[in-house]
């Protein structure tokens, strides 16, 4: 892939920062999310405008992560995607129909969901502190967080 895919993506991450404004005080964009249990899932929505298949080379969690291991990451083509930039669910891959990273490009003005599913590491809370996003071989932060928690009440 060459660079003018990578950088498609950019506009991706900015564009997840600002399409959700009507989070809490502590989350104004919307991007936290919080479930109760051991594992979650956080689904970034991806949309393509390069004019060219891009493919997203891996998926990590951030520097600052605690108490969470990656336990899955899929890609999951869905237009819905496009205009949300973030989901949060307990229910892994299948409740997204996602495939391995390395099974699907995600072609010109198509959008997908990028899938990282966790597992809390102990009973302490866990936290996912934002995701980074591999995309041909250019990593792209994404400020996205989830905490795996007892309560989230």
């Amino acid at each position: 892939m060459t660079r003018r895919s990578a950088l498609a993506v950019i506009p991706l991450v900015a564009a997840l920062a600002l399409s959700s404004c009507s989070g809490s005080p502590d989350d104004p964009l919307g991007l936290g999310g919080c479930l109760e249990g051991d594992r979650g899932t956080i689904a970034v929505g991806v949309s393509n405008t390069s004019g060219e298949p891009i493919v997203i080379d891996a998926a990590a969690l951030a520097e600052g992560s605690t108490g969470v291991v990656l336990v899955d990451t899929f890609l999951a083509i869905d237009e819905e995607a496009r205009d949300t930039a973030v989901l949060f669910d307990d229910g892994g891959r299948a409740a997204f129909g996602g495939v391995d990273l390395d099974r699907q490009a995600i072609e010109p003005d198509a959008a997908a969901f990028v899938g990282v599913e966790v597992q809390r590491t102990g009973t302490e809370p866990g936290r996912v502190a934002g995701l980074t996003l591999t995309v041909d071989g250019e990593p792209q932060g994404a400020p996205v967080t989830l905490d795996l928690v007892d309560s989230c009440g």
